[in-house]
């Protein structure tokens, strides 16, 4: 047996790298089939939206780059491209394309405004009751904060009481300017902020602290982007395109986070997670993807193929299970011509997340991508600044940049853990200096996928008018429905799957190629001397069980095949009587072909 164990794992290890290269092979050529079927759609550009051809330069197709690139640019008018989204957008892409866009993203700065959504506080904090001056406007006022931390009164007009009289509330009016604060004790000074029409309070990043008779200076700097009012999805756009041109975005983060909660058909946390690295908004993002292995926000601007592929931009290089099933979700939803939603926006957008092309330098080089240079996509948030050549060199997921060092923790650190085989993480999964599967989120007991959704559709109790009946299991009561647009791009996984139990055969005739020559033998002999007496009760096969009582096996888990208690094990042991019965019968067998 040991022999035979060998045997089959050399097998299985032959198979494996054939059938990882085949998947890779089939990854490019899906990917080439999908530039091949924008580049036809999309032509020289000249027809294209704005949005649509700033998504298709950010793809980075070979043959109409430069086309794109020019019709783009031919399309500016006074530094901008109309509002302020595309505006973005075409920063985005003429920065990837190696142009100079300083003079739009001015045109963008201008355009900052301060919003009037969201409501802003002042709190202090400190052991015991204790007296503190607030100054502001060249004038000092003293309040008392009890010992149960409740403040007895308003610091004149820009401070009122609120919440309670546990913080004091900043007038609108009084928005930039700077609060001085000073307590008789050890204190800190922090701002809080929420939106007006959430009862969610964040906390400004960066607490200040003080010792007794000490200062700490507050002052609110909170920015959006819009013409006459805050525009949501405008002010993503500009956030992350101002970013990435090297610009300070810290002022324009409450705005984002705070309105996220009523602007969820834009999927901000994925916007949230590129501009700030905040773990949590990636755990958000994880554990909102949808069964059939995509996102789609709620109320979506877009739809489901937009959406998966602004998370795979942000979380792209994130090792969970979840990253690696949406990107094998959108392979499998390419229609037949190699588009998505056989459209040019979708296509690109999806392109643009899946392929990780680099652009091209001012000299029209193409870009260097930062593991060729010998160093590291990390988070922006943990590559020190005299660390980042991110300017120089190509990460494709849009939250990192390239980092001359890692800079890893040890998972506990990031406050994460690693989940057990039968678990999941529901959040971020990360790379740490101890493993390469720190999850950041929670681990949590893997639930077994329908067959339905293992092949990346969905299971309803009916399907609706767009999707069609397919036959493929569901959980009772359930059928499975897929999009009438998809097409089965499987038949290259049933030649994998029929190689592979070629092979099993082929490996089980080997190793049972004598037993089964007796068997053989034995079989023929009954049939030529049996005169009636039958097959014995435990050779007429496997018992047949009621319906009710038939026994369930998983798809892909054969059966244990257990020795039946009348057939003793044969090993150590020698039938003589059956060796000479076979060795006639091979002699007769002989002695007939040379005739």
């Amino acid at each position: 047996m040991k022999k035979e164990g060998i045997f089959i794992l050399v097998i299985l290890l032959l198979i494996f790298p054939i059938i990882s290269a085949q998947n890779t092979t089939e990854t490019s050529e899906k990917i080439e089939k999908g530039f091949e079927c924008l580049e036809s759609k999309a032509e020289d550009c000249s027809s294209l939206t704005n949005q649509e051809i700033a998504l298709t330069i950010l793809a980075t197709p070979d043959n109409i780059l430069d086309d794109c690139i020019s019709e783009l640019e031919s399309r500016k008018s006074s530094d901008n491209w109309g509002n302020i989204r595309d505006t973005a957008l075409a920063i985005l892409s003429l920065q990837h394309a190696g142009k100079s866009t300083k003079n739009s993203e001015e045109w963008i700065l201008n355009r900052s405004r301060t919003p009037t959504e969201l409501i802003w506080y002042l709190e202090q904090d400190s052991e015991g009751e204790t007296q503190c001056h607030i100054g502001y406007d060249s004038s000092d006022y003293l309040i008392t904060i009890r010992e149960n931390k409740k403040i007895d009164k308003n610091a004149g007009p820009c401070l009122t009481r609120a919440q309670s009289n546990f913080w004091l509330q900043i007038a609108s009016e009084c928005y930039g300017k700077e609060f001085t604060l000073e307590c008789e004790k050890d204190f800190i000074g922090t701002l809080l902020y929420k939106n007006k029409n959430s009862p969610t309070i964040y906390v400004l990043e960066g607490t200040k602290s003080a010792q007794a008779y000490g200062s700490v200076k507050l002052k609110v700097n909170s920015k959006c982007f819009g013409e006459s009012s805050c525009d949501y999805e405008a002010t993503l756009w500009a956030t992350l395109s101002l970013l990435k041109t090297g610009h300070n975005i810290e002022e324009f983060i409450p705005y984002i986070i705070a309105m996220s909660e009523t602007n969820k058909k834009y999927l901000p946390d994925s916007f949230i997670y590129m501009i700030t690295n905040y773990e949590g908004y990636a755990t958000k993002l994880i554990s909102a993807q949808k069964l059939g292995n995509y996102w789609e926000a709620e109320n979506s601007a877009y739809n489901k193929y937009y959406d998966t592929s602004l998370t795979l931009l942000s979380l792209g290089s994130s090792s969970s299970e979840q990253i690696q099933n949406a990107k094998n979700w959108l392979f499998f939803a390419q229609d037949s011509k190699g588009c998505w939603q056989n459209s040019i926006r979708e296509t690109a957008i999806v392109l643009w997340a899946l392929s990780g092309r680099s652009g091209k330098t001012p000299s029209g080089d193409q870009v260097t991508y930062c593991s060729q240079a010998g160093y590291f996509c990390v988070p922006s948030s943990e590559c020190p600044t005299d660390q980042d050549v991110g300017a120089s060199y190509f990460c494709p997921v849009q939250s990192e940049t390239c980092c001359m060092t890692e800079n890893l923790k040890i998972c506990s650190e990031y406050g994460g853990e690693v989940c057990g085989s039968n678990e999941v993480c529901t959040g971020n999964e990360r790379k740490s200096s101890d493993t390469d599967k720190c999850c950041t989120g929670e681990c949590v007991e893997r639930i077994t996928e329908t067959e339905c959704e293992s092949m990346f559709y969905v299971c309803k109790d009916s399907c609706s008018e767009s999707q069609e009946e397919v036959d493929f299991s569901c959980n009772y009561g359930q059928v499975c429905c897929r999009t009438k647009t998809e097409e089965t791009s499987g038949s290259s996984w049933i030649w994998i799957l029929s190689i592979l139990i070629l092979v099993v055969i082929i490996i089980i005739l080997f190793l049972y190629r004598k037993k089964l020559k007796l068997y053989w033998f034995k079989l023929k002999s009954r049939f030529k001397k049996d005169k009636g007496g039958g097959f014995p009760p435990w050779s007429r096969g496997p018992p047949r069980y009621p319906p009710q009582q038939r026994p369930q096996f998983k798809p892909g888990f054969p059966p244990i095949r257990r020795t039946h208690p009348l057939y003793p094990s044969s090993r150590g042991r020698t039938n003589k009587s059956e060796d000479k019965e076979t060795s006639n019968v091979f002699s007769k067998l002989k002695e007939m072909s040379s005739k």
